[in-house]
């Protein structure tokens, strides 16, 4: 039996609403426009504890902190 992703509505609704990956979603919001998960969620309009489960799906968590070092020492 295949199993289906726990957020698997999700993906398809992000996909189908804006003709791109959820990962690419994600990353732009949580990444290049350096929003939280609870902006991202709502500016996605789904939960943010969906949200919350593809930063660490997709390992954004670590790339975010490392940028956040990286602007601090500029």
């Amino acid at each position: 039996m295949k199993q289906v992703h726990p957020y698997e509505e999700y993906i398809k609704q992000l996909e189908k609403k804006y003709n791109k990956s959820a990962k690419e979603l994600i990353y732009h919001y949580y990444i290049n426009l350096n929003e939280g998960p609870s902006v991202t969620a709502r500016e996605l309009d789904i939960p943010r504890k969906a949200v919350l489960h593809f930063i660490y799906e997709y390992e954004l968590r670590q790339l975010k902190h490392q940028n956040v070092k990286r602007n601090a020492t500029m």
